[in-house]
């Protein structure tokens, strides 16, 4: 069902911290793009002072028990957060379950005001993430959290883009799972700025050695090397120490000036991503159903023409149609 909220009204009310407000914002944002970018222009100035912490990993790892547990954490220090959980979409049908609250436990959490948790269809989005992640963490910022847990799809290996989002990334494992030589495949885990070694009471000492030994291949330039945390977050232990390394790595890239360039890369490739998506638009929009196109392609597919051939064929018969109409 089409919105149509007054804009001023919905925005005082979430500038005057109604969660209501809070969740309407972020709906426009994730749904309805024309609405989306008068919303974005409004709080953007209000955004950039909120903490982002990513968290990645295989599935099954516990990530959203995990991030509820931490949740809890942040709330005993007095602080406030948002918690945007994103789940994959089906290639068939596009919708997507949007469970990861199923396994918080909700009625603790849903009832502190001070926590707002908010699921995401990735709708296709490579990386782990959705397209309108980004926008929903600054709807949280400008609402003033203090700090944002992104939780990604749990790719896999190449799930790597939560480090331009997130200033600490935490990537979990479990024990079990996988060889020494998987653990030390580079991607994901290169990325992380602490590893999580979660359902720890199933083992993990071999699986810490092999990070340890992974750890040791490569040292980072910031001079920070990633501490691995022990945790079983179905019993609340190790929480803890894991919001400790959080607060010990927030303030190592704050004292080193490393935050204020994140936050500046951040946005910079957020500037690329939107104006390539606007690009891509309106080239589908406009230039995708040309008989040029449709027609190289059966070239390539009776094998008269090579795919590559074909495509600089059509792009310069597009940029040719753009200068005419210019």
């Amino acid at each position: 069902m089409y919105r149509n909220d007054n804009i001023d009204e919905l925005l005082n009310r979430f500038f005057n911290k109604d969660r209501m407000a809070l969740a309407r914002v972020i709906t426009y944002l994730e749904s309805y793009p024309d609405k989306a970018h008068e919303i974005l222009k409004r709080i953007f100035p209000k955004s950039g002072n909120t903490y982002v912490i990513g968290l990645t990993g295989v599935p099954g790892a516990g990530k959203s028990t995990l991030i509820s547990r931490l949740a809890q954490e942040v709330r005993k220090r007095g602080k406030s957060v948002g918690v945007v959980c994103v789940d994959p979409s089906s290639p068939f049908s596009g919708g997507a379950f949007l469970g990861d609250r199923c396994r918080m436990n909700a009625q603790e959490l849903v009832s502190d005001d001070g926590i707002f948790i908010r699921s995401l269809a990735s709708r296709g989005q490579l990386g782990g993430l959705s397209r309108a992640t980004d926008d929903v963490v600054t709807a949280f910022d400008a609402f003033g959290m203090d700090y944002v847990i992104v939780e990604t799809v749990g790719a896999g290996q190449s799930e790597v883009s939560i480090k331009d989002l997130a200033y600490t990334t935490i990537v979990v494992f479990v024990p079990n799972l996988g060889d020494s030589i998987q653990a030390q495949k580079a991607g994901i885990v290169e990325i992380g700025d602490i590893l999580v070694i979660n359902k720890s009471d199933l083992g993990g000492d071999h699986l810490k050695v092999q990070l340890e030994q992974m750890l040791d291949t490569y040292t980072r330039q910031t001079g920070w090397r990633p501490p691995i945390v022990r945790t079983i977050a179905v019993e609340n232990k190790g929480i803890n120490e894991l919001f400790d390394e959080i607060e010990r790595h927030k303030r190592h890239i704050e004292l080193s000036g490393i935050l204020e360039k994140k936050w500046k890369e951040r946005f910079k490739n957020r500037f690329y991503n939107a104006l390539e998506y606007k690009i891509l638009k309106a080239f589908y929009d406009k230039y995708s159903q040309i008989d040029e196109i449709n027609g190289e392609i059966n070239k390539v597919l009776d094998k008269k023409e090579d795919l590559y051939s074909s495509v600089d064929i059509v792009f310069n018969k597009i940029i040719t149609k753009i200068k005419e109409e210019s």
